[in-house]
């Protein structure tokens, strides 16, 4: 399986946004531009090292890279955010010293030359270094980002790609990767068995939520105003589900799934077994069904009049014993991904001989207090 997808990682989808061609140059203009760049690089010699946090130093030129130094103090937040991260330090870096300095590597951009970075970050017990080689298509990259924190998510593309397939979690695999316009998309495969009783919509949706909520790097995107897109294959399933969010839903501002959907998919999908008679002859598990306005999951229950006897008035004492029963039917992993949805569920029994009823609500929260409390 690995190897099947090792393939699919090979053919990486295009970024995108294609950077223009590199100017065609004849012999003497880029004979005179390498002479402008070797003046502006004798000034910034002469100058020594510029500015502070980073301090920028000129080291070399060589036919393929220009090369400089970069040293930060602890005081400054970058430095701080990114000594234990050396390849996020070196795209910031990067970043820094292209658009503080963007005459200069303009020049070699054009030239078609890379940038090799040395930066240090200064610690109470010595330096620490990282090193970094970019090649010309990184550096015009870079200098064409018109903000600090797409040279972050930029630095994430190029810290994924060579690990791709990545594993995620469970079967869960990345396969690639991609950023553009602010719009990250990412390409994800599922080794787990395709079950052809759940919708792959469904299936995406509550995969894509679990993903955003436990990843951090969606602050980052929603910072630069970026949207995510996630496009979803299954093992065993030709087709493909692309589902995009919003800035708002991946820092939680808005819900990342569409909830009434999810809940009228879960009420349908578990009706399908119904009817279920209940032990000892109590009654009858009828149907299953959403209730939009409440966002619960409701189950339906025709019982006997003793039974609703046995619970009326009781429901709160209650509760706790009938979700340990419930769970003993439906599951735990039901529960699990009711939370995950941000939907509740309620137990709805109505008498078989007489209009009496009586109805059981568990809100997310209960139900997670619940999971929590038996793990």
């Amino acid at each position: 399986m690995l190897a099947t997808l090792t393939l699919g990682a090979g053919a990486q989808v295009p970024d995108g946004c294609e950077l223009p061609p590199l100017p065609e140059l004849s012999a003497k203009e880029r004979k005179e531009l390498k002479t402008t760049l070797d003046s502006y690089i004798d000034t910034w010699k002469t100058i020594g090292p510029s500015g502070k946090n980073p301090t920028l130093t000129f080291k070399d030129l060589n036919g393929e890279h220009l090369v400089f130094e970069a040293n930060y103090e602890m005081d400054d937040s970058t430095a701080i955010q990114f000594t234990s991260n050396y390849q996020w330090l070196r795209l910031s870096t990067l970043y820094e010293a292209t658009h503080r300095l963007s005459d200069i590597f303009d020049m070699a951009a054009k030239l078609g030359l890379g940038v090799v970075v040395h930066a240090y970050v200064k610690l109470p017990n010595g330096n620490q270094a990282a090193f970094g080689t970019y090649d010309n298509a990184t550096l015009r990259r870079v200098l064409a980002m018109d903000n600090f924190t797409a040279a972050y998510i930029y630095a994430d593309i190029l810290t994924i790609r060579p690990k791709i397939p990545l594993l995620t979690y469970d079967s869960m695999y990345i396969t690639a990767v991609d950023y553009c316009n602010h719009l990250y998309t990412v390409h994800m495969h599922s080794t787990a068995a395709d079950d052809p009783t759940v919708s792959s919509q469904f299936f995406w949706m509550i995969n894509n939520n679990w993903y955003i909520i436990n990843n951090d790097f969606m602050e980052v995107l929603a910072m630069d105003d970026t949207k995510l897109r996630i496009v979803g294959s299954q093992e065993g399933n030709n087709d493909t589900v692309t589902l995009e969010y919003t800035p708002e839903q991946l820092i939680g501002e808005e819900p990342a799934i569409d909830v009434d959907l999810a809940g009228q998919y879960i009420a349908m999908s578990t009706s399908r077994g119904c009817p279920v008679a209940l032990p000892d002859s109590v009654g009858t598990w009828t149907h299953c069904s959403y209730d939009a306005q409440l966002k619960v999951v409701v189950f339906h229950y025709t019982v006997t009049e003793l039974a609703i006897l046995g619970v009326e008035g009781k429901e709160n004492q209650l509760k706790n014993n009938l979700l340990n029963t419930f769970v003993a039917t439906k599951g735990e992993d039901f529960l699990i991904l009711l939370v995950s949805t941000n939907l509740g569920v309620e137990l709805r029994w109505q008498s078989r001989t007489t209009p009496r009823n009586v109805t059981v609500s568990y809100t997310p929260d209960e139900l997670k207090a619940f999971i929590l409390e038996r793990q």
